[in-house]
């Protein structure tokens, strides 16, 4: 039997196959390939390292071409003459291409390079599914056309999966090249700071005095970036969590051992008393108030109306004006970290230069760093915003124009923690001014001219705990040599994040 005598819809069949799916369902099996086949390379291969550093320049192709499409779809349903499958199936082939040919570039770039980490393999993963799932709209397409049918469920499912992948794919990338906080961070000017003026009698005991006594008398030495005995005060969830003595810190309606408890209640020279000698500890009504909200189940919904303890009423009202006065400290400094944040904005706007607030470092300091693409930032720049250089905590100037002699501005940081150099012109002369910045704990020099024997300053640096070199020109055996003399250094030979 030869086709012509084959039944119609097998013919159909033949022809798809032949014709309309046989791109697309490659590109699928090639995407589970990526998916299921994460290689990496023991030596870079230039070539795909070449190939792969299209992808910032194609990527913005499939994201554009996705949305036109999903709009003359959506547009289709109010007015016909957008829905022409003329329009339709152009749009869906160049979306299907292009996402091919980005996703490639950037899973070349991804095993060439050796990156690594969450953001990178959630950007990757949601890329492939953006991938799968527009091929797959094509394909579905394309069978609904040769048929002269309508569009089904499925393919408006997988459209909307693909437009939603997209969107978390974009949000991934952005946060790789611009940091976490890319989409967050400008909302932080538009929120007004907190200011509590309730009635006593509707005063949470965990939120607004419990909360208060911990910022005032614990979390300098209990937040995320110095986690003393691996516990965190300075949210409610996590007072309830175990510490380095595996003991919990709190056990609602047990304060006899509530590891807490017992640490506040030692003698001011015990090695274990928190807070630590040298530093104001609770006092007796702190204390009894702290006491009485553990035994009482600790709940974030407890209010001060609740209490019906004549002492303990008697104990809250003579705390009342510290804690109010507490609180007001804390607007204030809010209201000035605020004002300050607005003002490091206007200098950094015109050269280029985002600044926000560092979240990593209990949202006490600020985050500078480079917009992409660079701007013209050179060493002189750096030095507008030195009335505030020891508020900064994170820096990244990654691809700007600083040599070594800015490095003794940065020097001048003294909350730096992370610090960001990569694609600059820094030879490593400069490194000694960094040395006494005692919280400096990662520091990326990737693809900067670093000269080896400058490289060796890094011995002296208290503690730092990365350091990024790759792209460098610095010899295996010297970066053995500073292993050796500083075992307790992590050298990573990745490009590393860009923030």
């Amino acid at each position: 039997m030869d086709n012509k005598e084959l039944p119609s819809t097998t013919n159909l069949w033949i022809q798809l196959a032949g014709k309309r799916i046989i791109i697309p369902s490659f590109f699928i099996i090639s995407y589970l390939f990526m998916l299921l086949v994460p290689t990496n390379f023991d030596e870079q291969n230039h070539w795909f390292v070449f190939l792969g550093r299209f992808h910032p320049l194609v990527l913005h192709f499939p994201i554009v071409l996705i949305l036109v499409t999903t709009g003359f779809l959506l547009m289709g349903f109010f007015n016909p003459n957008f829905n022409k499958p003329v329009i339709i199936r152009s749009l869906l082939w160049a979306s299907v291409f292009f996402s091919f040919v980005s996703i490639l570039a950037g899973y070349l770039l991804y095993i060439s390079e050796s990156y690594s980490g969450n953001l990178v393999s959630n950007h990757l993963n949601g890329a492939l599914a953006t991938g799968i799932s527009i091929s797959l709209c094509l394909i579905i397409y394309e069978l609904n056309y040769q048929r002269k049918s309508k569009g089904s469920f499925v393919f408006y499912f997988l459209l909307i999966v693909a437009n939603f992948s997209l969107a978390y794919t974009s949000h991934m990338g952005g946060s790789l090249t611009h940091g976490e906080d890319f989409l967050t961070a400008p909302l932080d000017a538009l929120l007004p700071a907190k200011k509590i003026d309730k009635a006593p009698e509707d005063m949470l005991l965990f939120e607004d005095m419990i909360a208060t006594i911990f910022e005032t008398k614990c979390v300098s030495c209990h937040n995320e970036n110095k986690t003393k005995g691996d516990l965190l005060l300075n949210n409610y969830e996590e007072v309830f969590a175990k510490g380095k003595s595996k003991k919990q810190a709190i056990i609602p309606g047990d304060t006899s051992n509530s590891e807490l408890m017992v640490r506040v209640l030692l003698p001011d020279d015990h090695d274990e008393r928190m807070p630590p000698e040298g530093k104001p500890g609770l006092t007796d009504d702190e204390i009894s108030l702290l006491s009485y909200w553990i035994s009482s189940g600790a709940s974030d919904t407890l209010t001060y109306g609740d209490i019906n303890d004549e002492k303990v009423l008697t104990e809250i009202e003579a705390l009342m004006p510290d804690i109010r006065q507490a609180q007001y400290k804390i607007i204030k400094e809010k209201e000035a970290f605020e004002a300050a944040l607005q003002e490091l904005r206007q200098i950094g706007d015109p050269i280029g230069i985002d600044i926000s607030i560092d979240e990593r470092s209990n949202g006490k300091f600020f985050g500078l760093k480079m917009r992409f693409p660079p701007a013209h930032v050179n060493n002189d720049e750096i030095k507008a915003f030195s009335p505030y250089f020891p508020y900064f905590s994170r820096v990244s100037l990654a691809s700007s124009n600083i040599d070594d002699d800015a490095l003794f501005d940065l020097g001048k940081m003294s909350q730096l923690r992370r610090l960001i150099l990569q694609k600059t012109n820094i030879n490593g002369e400069g490194l000694p001014y960094l040395k006494d910045l005692e919280n400096l704990e990662e520091l990326n020099l990737s693809f900067t001219p670093l000269d080896e024997g400058n490289l060796l300053y890094l011995i002296g640096f208290k503690n730092l705990q990365k350091v990024y070199l790759f792209g460098t020109p610095v010899k295996p055996e010297v970066i053995s040599a500073l292993q050796k003399h500083k075992p307790e250094l992590e050298i990573i030979l990745e490009e590393g994040p860009f923030y």
